[in-house]
């Protein structure tokens, strides 16, 4: 396809023509069929003549998508760079795609006859979340033609990432064993993750925590108004509900199903039982702990979708098995963390506590590399971004002096 067709083309077309080659049910699918019967009838040396076609179907169907791709950036869709890396729509919804690099990206695929648009490529087993981190980085690189500071970008965000959940996933082991024990051997009731700012301000704060912090914050609790300190963190009025004094012990299935039965036996609808028994569960949470439940289930439902990304499971382990106990364990950390805090009792905040450290130690090994690497690749950035200053400064005082002799009348 020449230039020139390609500017006519409606990128559209293009894609529906690469769904009828590669999709589901379409000529690819049915190629692969008519190889697969050939030979389970023993007539495979048949179909000789059309095995070409196995590597055209391959082939043209992501290349179609691609110059699909560079039509859409010369027209300015946000999504055509993701969309040339291989992403499909589907894939794409609701993606948070970070404008001032999908700025570059696509400037690099619209004018890719002069700029070489292939690190955008979506990589074996690259996950979308990986291929984002992994284009900043290669963006920065780009810009400054400096490969090593792209690598300090890319690694900067993986470890800052890194710094921020692998401690509360370790926090949350030590602190659901404790609670485990205090469980078991005193018969003290479980707590919800996510609710010790809530039990510091109603006077109850963990031991581990300081006693002067703990004070200051029951004082800031105390001269709350208790109709605003129960939006934030939790009502405990409607715990008796599931047999708990303080809002952060009870399970809110069991406030809601207590909530609901009430408002049956009084002769309510069944709508307005759900509503009911969704409303007590809503102000027993509090919106700290309905805050931690919302993200923590969109973690887990974004973690699952790379997973689903990487393929095979056996092939993807096997390709990286720290990386890939590390992705899993994540999964799981936030599905048990979501249960915990919706349902506090031995199973989840067990269940949590275990996957926590698992996922904690399994990232620290996956990005140990790059732990180790880090300080090097900033002393070299350190010492680019130096040399860089020192040319500019030197540019400085050329241009100051050649400035200078133009404008002396005697030079």
């Amino acid at each position: 396809m020449t230039d020139e067709s390609l500017r006519l083309a409606k990128p559209a077309d293009l894609e529906q023509l690469a769904k009828l080659i590669e999709g589901k049910g379409n000529l690819q699918d049915r190629l692969d069929e008519a190889f697969t019967r050939a030979s389970t009838l023993g007539v495979r040396d048949k179909l000789a003549p059309i095995n070409p076609m196995t590597s055209w179907v391959t082939k043209t169907g992501p290349d179609l998508r691609r110059r699909a791709a560079i039509i859409r950036a010369g027209d300015g869709d946000p999504l055509a760079a993701a969309l040339y890396a291989g992403w499909t729509p589907e894939q794409l919804k609701d993606a948070n795609l970070p404008p001032d690099i999908m700025l570059i990206a696509n400037a690099s695929v619209a004018n890719g006859s002069k700029f070489d648009p292939s690190w955008l490529k979506k990589q074996d087993g690259e996950t979308l979340s990986d291929w984002i981190t992994r284009i900043k980085g290669d963006a920065v690189a780009k810009v400054t033609n400096n490969e090593n500071l792209g690598e300090v970008v890319s690694d900067y965000i993986e470890l800052t990432a890194l710094a921020s959940t692998v401690p509360e996933a370790f926090k949350l082991t030590v602190t659901g064993t404790l609670g485990l024990y205090k469980y078991f051997k005193k018969g003290e009731f479980l707590k919800a993750p996510g609710t010790t700012i809530a039990q510091i301000l109603k006077g109850k704060a963990p031991s581990y925590i300081p006693a002067g912090i703990a004070r200051q914050g029951a004082a800031i609790g105390a001269r709350t108004p208790s109709a605003i300190l129960n939006v934030f963190t939790g009502a405990d009025n409607y715990a008796a509900l599931a047999g708990k004094q303080w809002a952060w012990e009870a399970s809110l299935l069991k406030v809601g199903k207590g909530a609901a039965a009430l408002k049956t036996a009084t002769g309510g609808s069944r709508l307005a039982a759900f509503a009911s028994g969704a409303g007590a569960a809503a102000k027993t949470a509090g919106w700290w702990r309905a805050a931690g439940i919302g993200g923590s289930i969109a973690a887990t439902g974004i973690g699952a979708f790379d997973l689903v990304q990487q393929g095979n499971p056996i092939e993807a382990f096997k390709k990286d098995k720290a990386g890939y106990i590390a992705d899993v364990s994540g999964v799981a950390f936030n599905a048990s963390l979501t249960a915990a805090m919706i349902a506090p009792n031995p199973v989840t905040i067990g269940a949590a506590a275990v996957t926590g450290l698992v996922y904690g130690v399994s990232s620290i090994v996956d990005n140990w590399d790059k732990v180790k690497q880090f300080p090097g690749k900033v002393a070299d950035a350190g010492r680019w971004a130096g040399d860089k200053v020192k040319e500019g400064a030197g540019k400085l005082v050329s241009g100051g002096k050649s400035l200078a002799k133009k404008l002396n009348p005697f030079g």
